[in-house]
């Protein structure tokens, strides 16, 4: 077995040939492995469309090694439910043959046959009974024996693995009609369970003749006759508690302590190694590796390991996981490895560590591999690194990693080979003094020849470490473009090299001119930009702070409430806080020097990405969690919930909201009468990624081939699409600017014509935090909040100017000096500290 087949990471193995798989985004399915001659109509299975379906979503039938890949349904089976809670009856079975039906009318409909159907392929997950497995047909009965198959599911489903004499539902039962001598006449006898309308149609569908039972579509008419059939979903008897990889990993990660947590990376980023096409591979290294120059931190790095391993998904064993061969860089046998290779996608934390350190990590792979050489071979000179590899190594040891700590072994690799370079420059200087009594020709020669080679030791150091400072500034430059400036101007003072000039280049080109980070901020911390970029929430330990980014001073503090708080939300006039906890939410008013509010309303109780925010007009509080698709939205004036069991978007002064539901989407004017006004133009928009103009009979509306901005009735307004599409828009308070943002990522657009005024990365906020932007009054500051509390300040009017090395140097030495002793010592230990200004 491999770690992937095709674009999907295999996790687990969920039965047979069935894994549970991510791809590179780390969306979850299903993958199967297929014989060698794929059975059945696989590309019709493709064009089934149904919600009672896990829809076919990609097929690979060539090659050594053809698979299928198909929604994953989590939830129990059918077969899991009757054995530990018994057979169902009354509503229940109509429920069930109702959703079923459905699913083989669509089947049929695109010419596909499930050909498989029992009660392990029906899962019943939140929304109802889902079939799971086409595609994969090993009956070649035809839609006759599907239908067959379905009346012998529903009497499992009321009778269990045991059904009553004379009706066999198992598969490999050539009919499930009455075999008992006397009974043929009176089936109700054999299924009484059922009442008579459905009785009636199973027994059709056992029918021996395969041409005289009905098709799945005349079972659906049917049913839809009958009133239980439309009464509500089937749906688990216990919640589904199914969490995707990375969930179970993230839940993990949380339940650490703040010590624990910064030692993840520092192990996972060691069991992830680099194949020869630059893909990533599990690698399996040794706990000596992790812990060896490092006593403080044993305790907490054996709890780590406890933890991922005790949740399978850490290894220890000796043997190797599904029998992968797996990159053991020259390490010993056994110790640690990934479980499953799945995690590397399917976790969006690890994914972001790993985007963070990938330029690194091959570099650091053949520093572990050194190292151990050196070790083993009893620390020759020879082993060491020198020239290039010593220069890439430094420069990544210095500036390339974000969080990987050098092992013991891999710092004195490293101390060696700088200790070499120095002591050869020491030894060519004490050349010189001995040649002093050589001819006076023979003198000047090997003067010139002992500088040279003395400057050149000294120049290549000054050069490596410009190249190491120029990284670094370019490491910095998203989360602190100002000290990625004054480090791009020690790299150009320490050797003008083309990476210094690089740095300096792209130092005058950031539109980044100011950083403000919450001094308290950290991983677990929440925070809020107010509408204009002027205050910033931060809620860290407890202690809800609040600070002008602008002049970085703290202007109110107050203790939290008692309960976890989920989101952070400021009213539009950027005095009162909202913050909504697990189970209620609070309101704070930060002028008013009293603390928070009384609970009211709800929380969010769901974990993962989480947001909560105002209507422009202050009036209604919105929340929502991604993941498990809770939201609500809360009436602040009367105290009532509002838009239930709707996706609503409000406009400004919360006197008109778009209602997303489909072909039946609605603009509501929610003053008056309340006026509706069709919108069948908003099928499949997305409710999340809409907002309105400011002068509210515009929208526009974030979609995958780009940002369009429409009028109420659906009239595009924009000659040409916006691109690209990140997601969450903002229009400026004159309605002409437009940002828009994703995780880690910021885009404005000048609506009249369309041009973008900057395109800039962000600090990574995480996976479960997007970044928010804020535009001043005046359109030319936009102020960015991203991971820790940071915020940006860009300037939409900056322009690039041309290349100038010196005078780059010059402007920033004017506006931010150079680096500071500490930030010297910090950044630049290698070498002594120089004034650069």
């Amino acid at each position: 077995m491999t770690d992937r087949l095709g674009g999907y990471w295999l996790g687990s193995r969920l039965g047979g040939a069935v894994h549970d798989a991510y791809d590179e985004s780390g969306t979850r399915y299903a993958v199967t492995r297929l014989p060698a001659r794929p059975p059945g109509p696989v590309k019709a299975a493709l064009q089934v469309r149904s919600l009672c379906v896990a829809r076919v979503v990609d097929a690979c039938l060539d090659g050594d090694a053809p698979y299928l890949v198909s929604e994953y349904v989590p939830g129990p089976t059918l077969a899991e439910v009757v054995g530990r809670r018994g057979p169902y009856g009354g509503d229940d079975l109509y429920r069930l043959a109702a959703a079923t039906a459905t699913a083989l009318a669509a089947i049929h409909e695109a010419g596909a046959v499930h050909g498989g159907l029992t009660p392990d392929r029906v899962v019943l997950g939140a929304e109802g009974p889902r079939l799971v497995g086409l595609g994969t047909a090993t009956d070649g009965s035809g839609p006759p024996g599907d239908v067959r198959d379905w009346g012998r599911l529903l009497v499992f489903a009321a009778y269990g693995p045991a059904p009553p004499d004379g009706v066999d539902p198992s598969p490999g039962q050539p009919s499930g009609q009455p075999t008992q001598p006397g009974q043929p006449g009176r089936p109700e006898r054999l299924l009484d369970r059922f009442d008579r309308p459905l009785r009636e149609l199973v027994l059709a569908a056992l029918r021996r003749d395969p041409d005289r039972r009905p098709s799945a579509h005349q079972l659906l008419l049917s049913l839809l006759d009958v009133p239980q059939s439309q009464q509500g979903r089937l749906l688990p008897p216990e919640p589904v508690d199914d969490p995707p990889l990375g969930v179970r990993a993230e839940r993990l990660y949380l339940q650490l302590s703040p010590a624990d947590q910064d030692l993840v990376p520092e192990v996972f980023l060691r069991l992830v190694g680099m194949a020869a096409d630059g893909t990533d591979t599990r690698r399996r290294a040794t706990r000596t590796e992790l812990v060896t120059g490092r006593p403080p931190e044993q305790a907490a790095m054996d709890r780590v390991l406890r933890a991922y391993t005790e949740a399978g998904l850490i290894d220890q064993s000796d043997s190797d996981a599904d029998g992968v061969d797996i990159d053991r860089s020259g390490i010993d046998a056994g110790g640690l490895v990934i479980a499953q290779a799945a995690l590397l996608r399917a976790w969006p934390r690890l994914h972001e560590w790993l985007e963070a350190e990938r330029d690194g990590l091959a570099v650091h792979r053949d520093l572990t591999r050194a190292a151990r050489r050196w070790e083993s071979g009893g620390r020759r000179e020879s082993d060491l690194f020198q020239e290039d590899d010593l220069d890439r190594a430094l420069a990544w040891a210095a500036s390339g990693r974000r969080r990987v700590t050098l092992s013991a072994a891999e710092q004195a690799f490293l101390d060696g080979g700088r200790a070499l370079v120095r002591g050869r420059a020491r030894g060519r200087r004490r050349t010189m003094a001995a040649l002093a009594s050589v001819t006076l020709v023979a003198v000047l020669a090997a003067v010139v020849v002992a500088v040279w080679h003395n400057s050149s030791a000294e120049g290549r150091l000054d050069q490596a470490m410009a190249r190491v400072a120029a990284s670094r500034a370019r490491a910095l430059r998203a989360a602190d473009p100002v000290t990625a400036r004054r480090l791009s101007l020690a790299a150009w003072r320490l050797a003008p090299v083309a990476e210094a000039r690089a740095a300096l280049a792209d130092s005058a080109a950031d539109p980044a001119v100011d950083v403000f980070a919450d001094p308290y901020g950290g991983p677990h911390s929440l925070d809020a930009l107010s509408d204009d970029g002027t205050r910033l929430a931060a809620l860290t330990d407890g202690t809800i702070r609040v600070y002008d980014p602008l002049s970085r001073r703290q202007l109110a503090m107050t203790a939290g409430p008692a309960q976890s708080v989920r989101a952070l939300a400021w009213s539009p006039d950027g005095r009162t806080l909202a913050l909504v906890g697990v189970d209620r939410s609070y309101l704070w008013d930060t002028t008013s020097g009293t603390g928070v509010g009384r609970p009211f309303g709800r929380g969010l109780g769901a974990p993962g990405q989480q947001a909560a925010w105002f209507s422009p007009g202050g009036g209604l509080l919105f929340a929502a969690a991604r993941q498990s698709g809770e939201r609500w939205a809360w009436n602040l004036r009367t105290g009532r919930a509002a838009f239930v069991g709707q996706y609503a978007v409000v406009g400004p002064r919360d006197k008109v909201a778009l209602v997303f539901a489909g072909t039946r989407s609605e603009v509501v004017r929610l003053s008056g009468r309340g006026a509706r006004t069709p919108a069948p133009w908003l099928d499949r928009m997305p409710w999340e990624y809409t907002v309105f103009s400011p002068e509210g009979e515009r929208v526009a509306i974030a979609e995958e081939t780009g940002v369009q901005i429409y009028t109420l009735d659906g009239v595009p307004v924009l000659p040409a699409r916006l691109r690209p599409s990140p997601g969450s828009l903002t229009f400026s308070a004159d309605g002409q600017l437009l940002t828009s943002t994703d995780s880690d990522r910021v885009r404005v657009w000048r609506v009249a014509d369309g041009t973008r005024l900057t395109d800039r990365q962000a600090p990574a906020a995480g996976a479960d935090r997007p970044v928010q932007a804020a535009l001043a009054p005046g359109g030319r500051w936009l102020r960015v909040l991203a991971g820790h509390g940071t915020v940006l300040t860009i300037d939409l009017a900056h322009a690039t100017p041309p290349p100038d090395p010196a005078g780059s140097a010059a402007s920033i030495c004017g506006r931010y000096g150079g680096l500071s002793q500490t930030d010297w010592d910090r950044y630049l230990a290698e070498v002594p500290y120089r004034p650069v200004c």
